[in-house]
């Protein structure tokens, strides 16, 4: 057996992995399962006739159960399709590698066989076997021979987990502390399989129209707007004609060190505020180059399921699929959201979150004052003394469109000339505001800076929930280290509300960065609203400390209505009209 499971303070430590069947958007059906106990060596295994009949797990999963997987929202996903209780101890060996290993680079990926090999236990790794595999995708049904090949196959897949958890604990021996840090972050990871499992509600009669005619809307967008352009010939983005629109209106455009125009997504973005007049532009070209409808990933019931890719970014952050999950695509696509009849949606976001954070963690009591004041922006430019005492939003517009690409910009490290782009102001001016930044939020820039320095000096930048980032070699960009607090802060912040919601009963459907996505009954949403705006606020007041906590506004989507982000509405009319056009 292996020692350092032994050492675990629970009865039971089981290595679990189940085999499903899946479709693209529908919930898995479970096809066996396999479990080891890590402590005595016993291994069971369950077929999918035993499975279905089964009303709880064939173990114990209460709080004296350890259970140990790789990548747990798949099994959970497995645990809701039966209708099993959550287990009450897991830990996620996926997650516990991503983190021992953040901001290294991994040969052979973050998968089971990248972490076997990291840990030199290759000869743990399971043998690739494709009789088995393409039997497994056959469906069945199988003979009693060959659910014995498959349960064998799997049982390598368990058998793995032994050695990786001795390995994980050799290399980060789990104190109390760490050991529910770890048991924190496989919570969130069964509310992740929970979230997969309910999906997003989609308008199916308008997503199978948009299906049937995209290529003739497409024609018809680029018709559409190009008129006031004049960039396309024959549907394609044309550089030239684009330059020569550049230089009639009196844009600069930034360039690459070759001299041709910068024309991706994240400068297309920027400037695009900067200068309103290009948006429509920015919005086609992400239509047009991002939007594969056939990619959407969509279940018999009419539901967006799509893997959210859980502690996937270096911040901790999730990173699902932009073309399988709705809300990757352009923001115009989240139209399709709509909750079915008599039901109700709910989108609820942390307000300025990453200010929050920046003013909580760096101990910046003004920084702090200007968050608390419910406009940061405005109470930046008072306190600066850029404005005076009692300006508003309504008095002071044009300040505070200034200070507000200040605030937000220099949590990115962005420079003198990016805020100028982005205010629409001289670089001299935004050197002088970024200067009054400094000035006024001193005690911010000193944790920045000394954030910035520990990452680039190679050592490790931690959240105080344990989520960690070590870059050993390369040359990481300084601007990293700037935001990574902000964010990896933030992840955690999700990652509790999360799991408080699920805990508490809440129809969880989402996350989206610093938003949850909710589901519920029309007459019951504004009192789900108000419980998952208390997790929201428990879980800030957790990571930002001292009683502070970050503010939550919410959007609710009544039947028969649509989602409809605010960035997104145009261009989603423009859409529906072409659409009702080319049908009429």
């Amino acid at each position: 057996m292996f020692d350092r499971a032994t050492t675990l303070p629970y009865d039971r430590v089981l290595a679990i992995d189940f085999e499903y069947e899946v479709k693209d958007g529908n919930p898995p059906i479970p096809v066996c399962l396999v479990v080891k106990d890590l402590k005595d060596g016993s291994v069971a295994r369950y077929w999918r006739d035993d499975l279905e009949h089964m009303k709880t797990p064939p173990f114990d999963t209460g709080g004296n159960t350890l259970i140990v997987a790789y990548y747990a929202p798949a099994e959970m996903l497995c645990f809701r399709v039966l209708g099993w209780p959550m287990p009450q101890r897991l830990i996620d060996l996926y997650v516990e590698f991503r983190l021992l290993t953040n901001g290294q680079d991994l040969p052979s990926g973050s998968g089971l066989v990248g972490a076997l090999r990291f840990f030199e236990l290759d000869n743990f790794v399971p043998l690739e076997k494709d009789e088995i595999r393409q039997l497994i995708l056959s469906g069945g049904p199988w003979t009693e021979y060959q659910k014995a090949k498959i349960l064998d196959y799997f049982l390598e897949d368990v058998t793995a987990l032994g050695p990786l958890l001795d390995a994980v604990l050799k290399r980060s021996p789990w104190a109390k502390d760490r050991l529910e840090q770890a048991l924190a972050r496989g919570l969130y990871m069964y509310a992740v399989g929970v979230m997969e499992h309910n999906g997003i509600p989609i308008d199916m009669v308008i997503y199978n129209r948009l299906r049937t005619h995209w290529e003739a809307i497409k024609r018809g967008l680029i018709a559409e707007t190009d008129r006031d352009f004049g960039v396309y010939r024959d549907g394609s983005f044309k550089e030239l004609q684009f330059e020569r629109y550049l230089y009639d209106m009196g844009i600069l455009w930034p360039r690459l060190d070759s001299g041709k125009l910068a024309l991706d997504r994240d400068t297309f973005s920027r400037m695009s505020k900067t200068y309103p007049v290009v948006k429509p532009l920015h919005d086609l070209r992400t239509t047009l180059s991002e939007l594969k409808l056939n990619g959407l990933t969509v279940g018999a019931d009419g539901r967006n399921r799509a893997m959210l890719s859980p502690f996937r970014a270096k911040t901790g952050r999730n990173q699902p699929s932009t073309t399988k999950f709705v809300f990757g695509p352009s923001r115009w696509f989240r139209g399709l959201i709509k909750p079915p009849e008599g039901m109700a949606l709910a989108y609820c976001d942390w307000s300025s979150q990453e200010i929050a954070i920046a003013g909580a963690l760096s101990g910046d009591e003004l920084l702090w004052e200007a968050y608390a004041s419910g406009d940061p922006y405005m109470a930046f430019a008072i306190q600066a003394g850029l404005a005076p005492m009692g300006a508003t939003k309504e008095t002071h517009k044009a300040v505070r469109n200034r200070c507000k690409q200040v605030v937000l910009g220099t949590n990115y490290g962005m420079s003198a000339h990016g805020v100028a782009q982005a205010a629409g102001i001289s670089v001299l001016e935004a050197q002088s505001l970024l200067q009054r930044h400094r000035e006024t939020y001193q005690k911010f820039w000193c944790w920045a800076e000394d954030n910035k320095n520990t990452g680039l000096l190679g050592k490790p930048l931690t959240t105080p929930f344990g989520w960690c980032i070590q870059v050993e070699s390369g040359t990481p960009k300084a601007n990293t280290f700037l935001n990574w607090p902000m964010q990896a802060n933030g992840a955690e912040m999700m990652r509790f509300a999360c799991s408080f919601a699920v805990q508490r009963g809440i129809k969880l459907c989402a996350p989206i960065h610093d938003a949850l996505l909710i589901e519920a009954p029309i007459e019951h949403i504004n009192a789900e609203v108000e419980r998952l705006k208390d997790c929201m606020t428990e879980a800030s007041e957790l990571v930002l400390g001292d009683g502070k906590i970050c503010r939550v506004d919410a959007d609710i989507i009544r039947y028969p209505d649509h989602f409809m982000d605010e960035g997104g509405s145009e261009m989603w009319q423009t859409v529906m009209t072409l659409l009702n056009n080319l049908e009429s």
